[in-house]
């Protein structure tokens, strides 16, 4: 059971970095190379604290204990999102690149998660269901 959520979560990382390379490409085609690259810069800001978040959490012992679990999950989400804004910072101040697209990119790296795992979730809801 946990090796198949920790695929699960995976997967949803995964969609959530396909969506946005997607959408850097698209900006890429439509505006240039530096708003693509600036929207992917965003994007990973985010995807890539998530990746550490979902790596970290299936690494972790206390995933056994609910109590513990959840402290470590909102411990874990606060350290995301800290790291997220550094690296979100840290990519406007030193990198020559315009806001406007790595903000969209930030957001859109957000936002991604959340289609991804509704697509993700909705798509395998009836397998679940015929497992039972």
């Amino acid at each position: 059971m946990l090796k198949r959520i920790k695929a699960q979560a995976y997967q949803v990382v995964f969609l959530q970095l396909m969506i946005v390379i997607a959408l850097a490409l698209v900006l890429l085609l439509w505006h240039g190379m530096q708003a693509g690259f600036a929207l992917l810069m965003g994007g990973l800001a985010y995807w890539l604290p998530t990746l550490l978040f979902v790596w970290r959490i299936f690494t972790h012992k206390n995933i056994q204990r609910p109590k513990q679990f959840l402290v470590m999950f909102f411990a874990g989400e606060t350290v995301k999102l800290i790291m997220s804004s550094i690296l979100f910072l840290l990519i406007i101040n030193y990198l020559s690149v315009a806001v406007l697209p790595v903000l969209i990119g930030f957001v859109s790296a957000i936002v991604a998660f959340w289609v991804a795992s509704i697509i993700f979730f909705s798509r395998n809801q009836g397998v679940r269901a015929n497992e039972r």
